[in-house]
């Protein structure tokens, strides 16, 4: 694409400088990442969190680049490389300039595809799985970006981010659609929004499933942190799609004020929850929550349909609704939906059982906030038990300020806890402890830091009919060491000990 047509219309660029002929030049990549760079690219400087593109604009140009797109506040920094032959970009907002001509420079593949995007604290990777078997059962092409992976047909991506940075979303979305897909999912990252990463994504539909706390190392503040997730509607208001749809839990206190904002947006808005003004409710009388599945009613102007799902955990109930009101969305009939949410076996590290034949099982999830692992605690409290064993830890790295209620919720509602390492990272593994011991006034807990000597010592505890809790780290098939990753699973190491007792 000549470098023109790339800028045409780019309402973040401010000025161009350089002696080389603009219309002519030819930009055969984007990149952000300098040691991608290359002659036929143009590289853009972006602030990261640890690191800032800027610093190494130097090292693009050595490698051939000839296209700087950079802050306006760094420009005499690096106005010397019009002497190499360089073409120097000048925007107010790297962020959304890499977003909209990366949009652009692939087609703007979104335009093209039906996508959803789901946002909130907790529920969005089980939304995507359950809306992924409704279009496959339905025989609809779908992707899905999320924090497991990135896939469709047969590629797989790990997932570095629950939302990568927008030009690797425009790529992923082109490479979908040229494979034949129709449908995109796309969990939503409060990061993502508030970073532009999405800016430039045409959303057909919007979930929004709740909002608690997390991630206030990075918003700072909880209203900034709503403002963010709030973000993915005005993005569906600004979409150029005609049939555009919101979808928000009307039990949740921030949902609520969503949907009470519904006459400021172009397009409907939808609720699902528990309660009888929602659009799509389940009705709480016919839910049953058992570690083999969950089944209840579900209400909406089309009828009542009773659901039996295979996955298990009362907050199902949400993650389906609103899978159910997205997949009506999309076309498919009542009952075509509901047997696409039911042929889901299960979802990766979310309530995940592991059962050994013991006469005692393990439950493998990724709650890894004060509300998921209280929800998810109360769910298993709800099923057949004796006792309950929670293992869980918190990220290094991360939001604080959770720790503490983290510790108050797993010893409140489990019979014993034992706090151990999640994902220190660059923290002191002791020092996260002491900030989760800190909310605990009991004494049903002890501390290991070792967290594959913590997952043993809740096998030797455990007895016939106890449940072993395993919180945090859910599908993650590593552990972050500093800044290195060494390969640990929980699903793996629970069930080596599991195995044991049965020698």
């Amino acid at each position: 694409m000549k470098l023109s047509e790339l800028l045409r219309d780019c309402k973040y660029l401010l000025s161009v400088a350089g002696d080389r002929d603009v219309d002519s030049l030819e930009i055969k990549s984007i990149e952000y990442d300098s040691r991608k760079a290359n002659g036929d690219c143009i590289f853009v400087a972006v602030k990261g969190f640890e690191t800032d593109g800027h610093n190494y604009i130097e090292a693009a140009v050595e490698k051939g680049c000839k296209v700087i797109l950079l802050s306006e506040d760094r420009v005499s920094d690096f106005i010397y490389l019009e002497d190499k032959g360089v073409i120097i970009l000048v925007s107010h907002d790297t962020r959304r300039a890499l977003s909209y001509i990366s949009s652009v420079f692939y087609g703007r593949p979104s335009e093209s595809l039906c996508v959803i995007g789901v946002t909130g604290t907790n529920g969005k990777t089980s939304i995507t799985y359950l809306l992924e078997s409704v279009f496959k059962s339905n025989g609809i092409k779908c992707g899905v970006i999320g924090t497991i992976n990135y896939r469709w047909n047969d590629v797989c991506i790990p997932a570095p981010n629950t939302t990568p940075e927008s030009k690797d979303i425009q790529e992923l979305l082109r490479r979908m659609l040229d494979d034949g897909l129709t449908h995109v999912i796309m969990e939503v990252s409060s990061h993502a929004l508030e970073l532009n990463r999405v800016d430039d994504v045409a959303f057909d539909c919007g979930i929004f499933t709740n909002l608690t706390q997390d991630h206030l190392d990075f918003h700072k503040t909880f209203d900034c942190y709503f403002l963010a997730k709030k973000k993915l509607f005005e993005l569906i208001d600004k979409s150029p799609k005609k049939n555009k749809l919101g979808l928000v839990n009307i039990d949740d206190t921030y949902g609520l004020e969503i949907l009470n904002c519904a006459s400021k947006y172009s397009f409907k808005l939808q609720s699902f929850g528990e309660t009888s003004e929602a659009d799509f409710f389940a009705d709480p009388l016919t839910i049953k929550n058992n570690i083999t599945g969950l089944s209840y009613k579900l209400i909406c102007a089309s009828g009542e349909f009773n659901l039996n799902l295979k996955i298990a955990g009362r907050f199902q109930v949400y993650n389906s609704l609103a899978a159910f009101g997205a997949g009506v969305f999309t076309g498919i009939s009542p009952m075509d939906v509901v047997a696409g949410l039911e042929a889901l076996e299960s979802v990766p590290g979310r309530l995940q059982v592991v059962d050994a034949g013991v006469g005692f099982y393990a439950v493998v999830d990724y709650a890894h906030t004060g509300d998921a692992l209280l929800k998810l605690l109360q769910s298993i409290n709800e099923m057949p038990h004796n006792k309950v064993i929670t293992v869980f830890g918190c990220g290094g790295d991360r939001d604080k300020t959770k720790r503490p209620l983290m510790g108050q919720i797993a010893v409140s509602h489990s019979d014993f806890a034992i706090v151990t390492s999640d994902n220190p990272r660059t923290e002191d593994p002791a020092l996260i402890i002491k900030d989760i011991v800190a909310g605990i006034s009991s004494d049903n807990y002890i501390v290991e830091q070792d967290r594959e000597k913590a997952i043993a010592k809740a096998v030797s505890m455990a007895a016939r009919g106890d449940v072993i809790v395993i919180a945090g780290k859910g599908h993650e098939d590593y552990q972050i060491l500093g800044k290195e990753k060494h390969h640990f699973d929980d699903r793996e190491v629970v069930l080596k000990y599991m195995r044991e007792v049965v020698k």
